[in-house]
C-alpha cells in the first residue's frame, strides 16, 4: 500500500452526497486494500448543522476548508442548481482536485467549459452519475466503445416520468393524479416542469451525444416535447395495441449533423424500451461494430446514484488521475438538424362530434376507447403526417390533433 491516502470531500450532504459518504465510510477498508491506497472521506461541506448525525465528524462550514485543504485530492459535488455547483466546481479544478458530480445542469450548461479547465490543470471533471441513475453509460461511451462509431442513442433516461406513466397504465390514473403521487414520493420537485416538460432529458441527451459523437451538443437547441398532454385514454389504447406511451430522448449523428429531440411515443413491445417501467431508465445505443447495446437500471436514488459518483472515484483510483484525457466536450459545436425520418403515427383527435364515422383515407385505422378517438397511420414522412393531419380535420369539422405520437416499433 502506498504512503498517499486518496481523500474525498463531499459538498452538499443531501440525498444523494449523504449516499456517497455512506458508502465511502462503510467500503473504506475494502477499497484502501483493493487499489493499495487509503481511501476516505475527509471531510462534507454543507449549509446544515450536522450535529448529532453520522456526519458530524466530518462537518465543515467553510468551502475554504475544502478548497485551500492539499490533502484533498477530489471534491465529490452533489448539490443541485447551477451557481454555486459551478462556482465551487471551478474554484476546486483550479486548486488541482479532482471534481466528480452528479449534476446534470451544471455539465449540460458548462461541461465544455469544465473539462477544458481540468484538462489544463491535469485532473479529471467526470459525471457518470449525471445520466442515467445507477446505470453505467457515460464511461462505456468514453472506453468501452471509445473505437466504436456511434449513429443513434435512444432511451427512457428520466425516471420520474417513467413512473408516472406507468402509474397512470396500471392503476388508471391521470397525468394530474400521478404527478401528485409522484411529488408525495419525492420523485418530482414542487415545480416538476424539467421532468413532465422535457428538460431533463434534454440535457442528459445532449451530454451522451456530445461524448459519443466528439462534439459539443447544446441542450437548448433540441426539440422537446414532455408528457402534459398524455391521458389515461392514450395509455389505454397504447396497451390495447400492444405498446406502451413513453418518454424518449433519441439522437442520430447523420450525414455529420446530430438529428436530437425529446418527445413522448407510444412504443411498442417489439423494443427493449417497451419494458422499462416506474423509475428505471433504458438506455440503446447502435454502433458500427457492435449493433445494439442495452442498458437497464434504477435511474434515481439515493443509493443508486451514489454508486455511480463512487465508480468515478474508482476511475480515479485506478490510476487515471495521472493522465488527465483530452476533453469530451471539445470546442466544435454540433449542428442540430430534424429528424426527417418516416414513422408511424398514432394521432388523437379532440371535439370529434358524437356518432359513426369512417374517415375514408388510406393508409389510417381508426381506434377508440371511452370518449377518446385516435387513429394509427401506416409509415409517413413528416410532410406526409401534416397531410394526413389536414385530412382528418376536413372529415371532423372542429376537431383538433390533441396528441401526435411517433410509434416506435423497433430498437433504434
Amino acid at each position: 500500500m502506498t504512503n498517499k491516502a486518496f481523500n474525498v470531500a463531499v459538498i452538499g450532504c443531501g440525498v444523494v452526497g449523504s449516499g456517497v459518504a455512506d458508502i465511502l465510510i462503510r467500503e473504506s477498508e475494502k477499497l484502501s486494500a483493493r487499489y493499495s491506497r487509503k481511501v476516505a472521506l475527509k471531510s462534507i461541506l454543507d449549509i446544515r448543522d450536522l450535529t448529532g448525525t453520522p456526519y458530524e465528524k466530518y462537518a465543515v462550514c467553510d468551502p475554504k476548508s475544502v478548497l485551500n485543504d492539499e490533502e484533498i485530492d477530489a471534491a465529490v459535488v452533489t448539490v443541485g442548481g447551477l451557481d454555486f455547483a459551478y462556482t465551487i466546481t471551478k474554484k476546486a479544478i483550479l486548486a488541482g482536485k479532482h471534481v466528480v458530480t452528479s449534476n446534470k445542469d451544471l455539465v449540460a450548461e458548462h461541461g465544455r467549459e469544465l473539462e477544458s479547465l481540468a484538462y489544463d490543470k491535469g485532473v479529471r471533471f467526470l459525471y457518470e452519475a449525471s445520466v442515467g441513475g445507477s446505470v453505467p453509460i457515460i464511461r462505456p461511451l468514453r472506453i468501452c466503445m471509445g473505437a466504436n462509431n456511434i449513429s443513434c442513442i435512444m432511451g427512457v433516461v428520466n425516471g420520474t416520468t417513467n413512473y408516472m406513466l406507468t402509474r397512470m397504465e396500471e392503476d388508471g390514473l391521470s397525468f394530474e393524479e400521478a404527478l401528485w403521487e409522484a411529488q408525495t414520493r419525492g420523485y418530482a420537485e414542487a415545480d416538476p416542469s424539467s421532468d413532465v416538460d422535457g428538460f431533463d432529458p434534454a440535457r442528459k441527451i445532449a451530454i451522451l451525444s456530445s461524448i459519443a459523437y466528439g462534439q459539443f451538443v447544446d441542450y437548448k437547441k433540441i426539440p422537446t416535447a414532455g408528457i402534459r398532454k398524455i391521458t389515461a385514454d392514450d395509455i389505454a389504447i397504447a396497451g390495447a395495441l400492444g405498446g406502451r406511451v413513453k418518454l424518449i430522448a433519441c439522437t442520430r449523428l447523420e450525414n455529420g449533423k446530430v438529428a436530437a429531440y425529446v418527445e413522448p411515443q407510444l412504443v411498442m413491445n417489439t423494443s427493449y424500451l417497451c419494458s422499462v417501467s416506474g423509475a428505471y431508465n433504458g438506455i440503446l445505443v447502435k454502433g458500427e461494430y457492435t449493433g445494439n447495446t442495452f442498458f437497464y437500471g434504477i435511474g434515481a436514488g439515493k443509493l443508486p446514484t451514489a454508486n455511480a459518483i463512487c465508480g468515478d472515484i474508482v476511475e480515479l483510483l485506478t490510476g487515471a488521475e495521472n493522465d488527465a484525457v483530452k476533453p469530451g466536450f471539445i470546442a466544435k459545436e454540433a449542428e442540430i438538424t430534424k429528424d426527417t425520418g418516416s414513422s408511424k403515427y398514432y394521432i388523437r383527435l379532440d371535439n370529434i362530434p358524437d356518432g359513426e364515422f369512417t374517415p375514408g383515407i388510406d393508409n389510417i385505422k381508426m381506434v377508440t376507447c371511452g370518449s377518446t378517438t385516435a387513429f394509427i397511420t401506416g409509415t409517413l414522412t413528416p410532410s406526409e403526417l401534416e397531410e394526413t393531419v389536414e385530412k382528418l380535420s376536413a372529415v371532423f369539422p372542429g376537431a383538433s390533433a390533441g396528441l401526435v405520437l411517433k410509434v416506435l416499433d423497433a430498437s433504434v
